[in-house]
């Protein structure tokens, strides 16, 4: 169908149907890329039916200009079916064939939630296609019918407002809610799950305990909101009230002191767990379960299979930092002891495409992306370790986050020559994201026969380097800076990733 634009823009509805109508499949199709549009027949025929109800009342064929089609907003996966942005006032409208009036009043609830973030009045609609209703989501979030002359009025009153790029207008970071990043936010419930974390949820809330405990594992990689519903699930728990104690498998962050301090949440650091009465809570939570040790799991399986509480694992597979993590295998572990439900979270709701697929070319040359454009990727090469850390220390006060490598237990530290001790390590920024993100290759990475990336002579490094540069890149959310020392091999194959010869 030809190139596709670089972003999306607004269309006239009735051209859009008037070119539907028409056009041959293969013009109509090149006309929808124009636009960057994708678009279903049904969608259509229920934009045909809005457009004959708005006619009824109204002629003018301005009012029906500049709608933006199913936008979603970048790393969210939040879409809106018609949007039309004026100077003051955003206008949308969902189409639904059939629906509930407590279905639209959520669905039209949770989209203003992410409208006015745009700090404009946000007037929500939708329109149900089958019995022709028009409804309304008023000033006090309450639903009411309405006629369309009062949308037209809407409509008419809009100054439009010339828009370069719709992206630009939605920051991912607004939305990316962390229960340890955005704790304040997270406790007062200034976010909203995707549908598919709803329904597991759900499902998981449903799940009964009358007959003993039940055992349950919420899988999921970096980016797929495992973490925020784990804790989302907890703080439900909390609100009902039922006893809810987190065992968290690695060094306790920030975000965990101030849920344990100022809400209070009960949060304790894996090592500790001997210190409590497991029969005493209905929700257990161990989080990145993953790095648990196997003799620590034995004893509190053993200690639950006497309770009626619920105990969820969540975990990441990929995230095991070190060979042991990696042989325990604690998600099989589990599967065989305890036979557990299993949620998986596949949809990658909160990752930077253009970061991830970056890293994902970076850890295997095989999987070069041709069409991604690369503007959030800061690559910078240094022929010593002294010269990247006075570079590490300058950007840091440019609110980059520098994540080091988690030196070994007992051995001398050998990344020394370019970290300072003060910044976190990759074990303490498990589970959580930054804006902006640094991450240091030195001469040690090499590409292997597999065109895989992988470190040789670390010596003494007890936790796989290799294992720690994903965890550390993946907690990017809008930039990713590489440093590369004394290693011109890998900063070819990474220039080569952004697409330069």
């Amino acid at each position: 169908m030809g190139e596709r634009v670089e972003h999306m823009k607004p269309v006239n509805l009735l051209s859009l149907v008037s070119a539907k109508n028409d056009l041959l499949p293969s013009v109509f199709g090149l006309y929808l890329n124009n636009f960057d549009i994708k678009i279903k027949e049904d969608e259509l025929r229920d934009i045909e039916s809005l457009i004959k109800e708005i006619q009824t009342h109204s002629e003018r064929l301005g009012i029906l200009d500049e709608f933006y089609i199913g936008y979603t907003i970048n790393q969210i996966g939040k879409e809106f079916d018609l949007l039309r942005f004026g100077e003051n006032s955003i206008i949308n409208i969902e189409l639904k064939r059939t629906s509930t009036e407590e279905k639209i009043r959520k669905q039209l609830k949770k989209n203003k939630y992410y409208l006015n973030f745009l700090e404009k009045e946000v007037l929500s609609f939708t329109y149900v296609v089958e019995d022709r209703q028009l409804f309304y989501l008023n000033d006090s979030e309450t639903l009411e019918k309405t006629k369309f002359p009062f949308l037209i009025s809407k409509l008419n009153d809009q100054v439009l407002q010339y828009i370069e790029d719709i992206n630009r207008l939605f920051d991912p970071s607004n939305y990316l809610v962390s229960p340890f990043n955005s704790t304040d936010a997270f406790v007062s419930g200034q976010y909203f799950l995707t549908d598919h974390q709803e329904t597991v949820k759900n499902d998981i809330l449903n799940l009964s305990t009358e007959t003993g405990p039940c055992f349950i594992s919420i899988e999921g990689h970096a980016g797929t909101g495992k973490t925020l519903l784990t804790y989302d699930i907890a703080k439900q728990y909390i609100s009902i009230p039922k006893s809810v104690l987190i065992f968290h498998c690695g060094n306790l962050n920030n975000g965990h002191y101030k849920l344990s301090e100022k809400y209070p949440w009960e949060i304790s650091p894996i090592k500790d767990y001997k210190l409590y009465d497991l029969s005493k809570y209905d929700l257990i939570i161990i989080d990145e379960a993953q790095r648990i040790y196997k003799n620590q799991l034995e004893i509190i399986l053993n200690s639950i299979k006497n309770t009626n509480a619920k105990c969820i694992f969540s975990y990441d597979s990929q995230q095991c930092l070190s060979a042991d993590e990696i042989k325990r295998n604690i998600p099989q572990y589990i599967i065989e002891n305890v036979s557990p439900k299993i949620f998986r979270l596949t949809e990658k709701i909160r990752t930077n495409k253009e970061i991830a697929s970056f890293i994902k070319n970076l850890f295997d040359l095989s999987k070069k992306n041709q069409n991604q454009k690369y503007s959030n990727i800061n690559i910078r090469y240094f022929s010593c370790a002294r010269d990247a850390k006075q570079y590490i220390d300058v950007v840091e006060d440019r609110d980059w986050k520098v994540i080091n490598y988690t030196p070994p237990l007992y051995n001398d530290n050998p990344y020394k020559e370019f970290q300072y001790g003060w910044n976190d390590n990759a074990h303490n920024v498990i589970g959580q994201e930054y804006d902006n993100v640094i991450a240091v290759l030195d001469h040690h990475f090499y590409y292997n026969e597999d065109r895989k990336l992988s470190t040789k002579g670390w010596y003494g490094a007890h936790y796989n380097p290799t294992k720690m540069l994903f965890q550390i890149v993946t907690r990017a959310r809008k930039k990713l800076g590489i440093v590369i020392i004394n290693n011109e091999a890998v900063l070819k194959q990474c220039l080569n990733i952004l697409g330069l010869k």
